[in-house]
């Protein structure tokens, strides 16, 4: 939510920049630009240590790994649009590579829960979000190609993940457990 708030306002304060139509990474090329840059860096290091928050949450079975990997893939993708400006090639390679493993833990994600009645919804909400997301991603080529409010659909990708996001980590906080239910209820029963 930082992240978004960060850019939010960055978008408010640099001009010529219109958000709607320009990209979160556009930012980094204005008068604020260090100040984006520097959100980018913090949001991909929050996203590595939320990876490994979920490392230790998931227990055993391969998604365990899987999971926490394409996340902290997602994060190191995030810190190198911070490093690389827009719009360098790498900036780009960056950017795909965030977007693309964030897509992979939601669907990682949905396949982890998807028989495990304490997370009923999760795995039918995570397909939803991974396809919400591609969708907007999928507009915001088109409407950067031809004109439009690309950067509003970029922008609505990256609330999309951040709000399943949000919301995992609400849940966790709340008690849920989401290692293995034979681990959950052999530690329930000590």
């Amino acid at each position: 939510l930082l992240f978004i708030a960060v850019f939010l306002a960055l978008g408010f304060v640099a001009h010529p920049y219109n958000p709607l139509r320009d990209t979160i990474s556009a930012l980094e090329v204005t008068r604020v630009g260090w100040v984006q840059q520097a959100n980018f860096m913090v949001f991909g290091i929050l996203l590595c240590v939320f990876a490994w928050a979920l490392r230790r949450e998931l227990g055993g079975g391969w998604e365990a790994w899987a999971i926490p990997f394409f996340q902290v893939l997602a994060g190191l993708g995030v810190m190198g649009d911070g490093f690389f400006l827009w719009p360098t090639p790498a900036h780009n390679v960056c950017a795909l590579i965030g977007f693309n493993s964030a897509l992979c833990v939601l669907f990682l994600f949905a396949w982890r829960v998807r028989s495990d009645r304490r997370w009923r919804g999760w795995a039918l909400g995570s397909v939803v979000a991974a396809v919400a997301m591609m969708a907007c991603l999928f507009c915001f080529g088109m409407m950067n190609e031809r004109g439009g409010p690309a950067g509003l659909m970029e922008k609505l990708a990256t609330a999309v993940r951040t709000l399943w996001t949000v919301a995992l980590a609400w849940r966790l906080l709340s008690g849920a457990s989401l290692k293995p239910e034979s681990n959950a209820v052999a530690a329930a029963s000590r």
